[in-house]
Protein backbone atom coordinates (compact mmCIF):
# COMPACT_ATOMS: atom_id res chain seq x y z
CA UNK A 1 0.00 0.00 0.00
CA UNK A 2 1.78 3.60 -0.90
CA UNK A 3 0.75 6.14 1.63
CA UNK A 4 1.30 9.77 0.65
CA UNK A 5 4.14 11.60 2.25
CA UNK A 6 3.99 14.46 4.33
CA UNK A 7 6.68 16.68 5.27
CA UNK A 8 9.34 15.87 7.74
CA UNK A 9 10.30 18.07 9.97
CA UNK A 10 14.18 17.12 11.39
CA UNK A 11 16.08 13.96 10.78
CA UNK A 12 18.35 13.15 13.66
CA UNK A 13 21.23 10.69 13.21
CA UNK A 14 23.93 9.94 15.72
CA UNK A 15 26.43 7.53 15.43
CA UNK A 16 25.83 4.22 18.09
CA UNK A 17 27.53 1.57 18.26
CA UNK A 18 25.51 -1.38 17.06
CA UNK A 19 23.99 -3.67 19.22
CA UNK A 20 26.01 -6.49 20.04
CA UNK A 21 23.11 -9.31 19.99
CA UNK A 22 21.24 -9.89 16.59
CA UNK A 23 17.63 -10.09 18.00
CA UNK A 24 14.91 -8.15 17.01
CA UNK A 25 14.29 -5.84 20.64
CA UNK A 26 17.53 -4.76 20.60
CA UNK A 27 18.00 -3.78 17.09
CA UNK A 28 14.19 -1.91 17.15
CA UNK A 29 15.85 0.32 20.09
CA UNK A 30 19.44 0.93 18.26
CA UNK A 31 17.09 2.26 15.68
CA UNK A 32 15.05 4.38 17.88
CA UNK A 33 18.59 5.81 19.48
CA UNK A 34 20.14 6.50 16.18
CA UNK A 35 17.41 8.25 15.52
CA UNK A 36 17.42 10.50 17.92
CA UNK A 37 13.81 9.42 19.24
CA UNK A 38 15.65 8.32 22.84
CA UNK A 39 18.69 9.40 24.53
CA UNK A 40 19.37 5.76 25.01
CA UNK A 41 19.24 1.79 24.08
CA UNK A 42 17.07 1.79 27.63
CA UNK A 43 15.23 -1.83 27.73
CA UNK A 44 11.56 -0.53 28.87
CA UNK A 45 11.57 2.58 25.39
CA UNK A 46 8.24 3.45 24.90
CA UNK A 47 9.84 4.86 21.56
CA UNK A 48 11.32 0.95 21.06
CA UNK A 49 7.44 -0.53 21.78
CA UNK A 50 5.69 2.22 19.30
CA UNK A 51 8.32 1.40 16.34
CA UNK A 52 7.75 -2.19 17.23
CA UNK A 53 4.41 -1.69 16.82
CA UNK A 54 4.52 -0.04 13.79
CA UNK A 55 6.62 -2.47 11.90
CA UNK A 56 4.23 -5.24 13.26
CA UNK A 57 1.47 -3.02 11.37
CA UNK A 58 3.38 -2.31 8.23
CA UNK A 59 4.15 -6.59 7.96
CA UNK A 60 0.03 -6.90 7.89
CA UNK A 61 -0.16 -3.66 5.68
CA UNK A 62 -2.35 -2.26 7.98
CA UNK A 63 -1.87 1.30 9.91
CA UNK A 64 -3.01 2.02 13.41
CA UNK A 65 -4.71 4.31 15.68
CA UNK A 66 -2.98 6.15 18.67
CA UNK A 67 -5.76 4.24 20.81
CA UNK A 68 -4.69 0.92 19.17
CA UNK A 69 -0.93 1.38 20.41
CA UNK A 70 -1.25 -0.38 24.12
CA UNK A 71 1.67 0.82 26.14
CA UNK A 72 2.05 0.06 29.96
CA UNK A 73 -1.35 1.03 31.73
CA UNK A 74 -0.13 4.04 33.12
CA UNK A 75 1.04 5.49 29.84
CA UNK A 76 -1.95 8.58 28.71
CA UNK A 77 -2.99 8.61 25.34
CA UNK A 78 -1.66 11.98 24.96
CA UNK A 79 1.79 10.92 26.02
CA UNK A 80 1.42 8.13 22.98
CA UNK A 81 0.46 10.98 20.82
CA UNK A 82 3.10 13.15 21.62
CA UNK A 83 5.61 10.67 20.81
CA UNK A 84 3.77 9.41 17.54
CA UNK A 85 4.45 13.38 16.45
CA UNK A 86 7.91 12.44 16.76
CA UNK A 87 7.68 9.61 14.26
CA UNK A 88 6.13 12.18 11.89
CA UNK A 89 8.09 14.41 12.27
CA UNK A 90 11.38 12.35 11.44
CA UNK A 91 10.02 11.47 8.84
CA UNK A 92 9.42 7.23 10.19
CA UNK A 93 5.62 7.48 10.59
CA UNK A 94 2.66 9.33 8.37
CA UNK A 95 -0.56 10.03 9.39
CA UNK A 96 -3.46 9.40 7.27
CA UNK A 97 -6.96 10.03 8.72
CA UNK A 98 -7.00 8.73 12.13
CA UNK A 99 -3.91 5.97 11.54
CA UNK A 100 -0.55 6.15 11.61
CA UNK A 101 1.33 4.22 9.41
CA UNK A 102 5.16 3.55 9.14
CA UNK A 103 6.55 5.02 6.27
CA UNK A 104 7.51 2.31 4.28
CA UNK A 105 6.60 -1.73 4.51
CA UNK A 106 9.62 -2.64 6.19
CA UNK A 107 12.41 -0.74 7.80
CA UNK A 108 14.69 -0.78 5.10
CA UNK A 109 12.37 1.44 3.01
CA UNK A 110 11.65 3.55 5.77
CA UNK A 111 15.58 4.17 5.56
CA UNK A 112 15.62 4.64 2.22
CA UNK A 113 13.02 6.99 2.68
CA UNK A 114 15.07 9.08 4.70
CA UNK A 115 18.08 8.68 2.59
CA UNK A 116 16.31 10.40 -0.07
CA UNK A 117 14.93 13.32 1.97
CA UNK A 118 18.52 13.74 3.56
CA UNK A 119 19.69 13.86 -0.19
CA UNK A 120 17.42 16.28 -1.61
CA UNK A 121 17.46 18.44 1.69
CA UNK A 122 21.44 18.66 1.26
CA UNK A 123 20.85 19.58 -2.73
CA UNK A 124 18.77 22.51 -1.45
CA UNK A 125 21.20 23.43 0.80
CA UNK A 126 24.32 23.48 -1.57
CA UNK A 127 22.02 25.47 -4.31
CA UNK A 128 21.75 28.12 -1.70
CA UNK A 129 25.44 27.74 -0.94
CA UNK A 130 26.37 28.27 -4.86
CA UNK A 131 23.93 31.33 -5.16
CA UNK A 132 25.45 32.92 -2.06
CA UNK A 133 29.16 32.67 -3.61
CA UNK A 134 28.25 33.67 -6.54
CA UNK A 135 26.70 37.18 -5.03
CA UNK A 136 29.39 37.21 -2.10
CA UNK A 137 31.82 37.05 -5.17
CA UNK A 138 30.18 39.05 -7.90
CA UNK A 139 30.63 41.58 -4.79
CA UNK A 140 34.14 41.29 -4.09
CA UNK A 141 35.03 41.45 -7.74
CA UNK A 142 33.05 44.89 -7.92
CA UNK A 143 35.48 45.95 -5.35
CA UNK A 144 32.20 46.36 -3.27
CA UNK A 145 32.47 45.69 0.47
CA UNK A 146 30.42 42.84 2.01
CA UNK A 147 28.79 43.36 5.18
CA UNK A 148 27.59 40.27 7.11
CA UNK A 149 26.58 41.46 10.33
Amino acid sequence: MYVKYTKMEKIVIKSVDRPAERNPDDMIRWFCEALGLTNSAEKDSLEAEILKRFIIAAAHNVGISSSQIKLKPKVARSTVVYHLNRFIDAGIVVKRGRLYYLRGQELSSVIEELEYDINREMMRLMDVARDFDRMFDTYHKKGKEVKIE
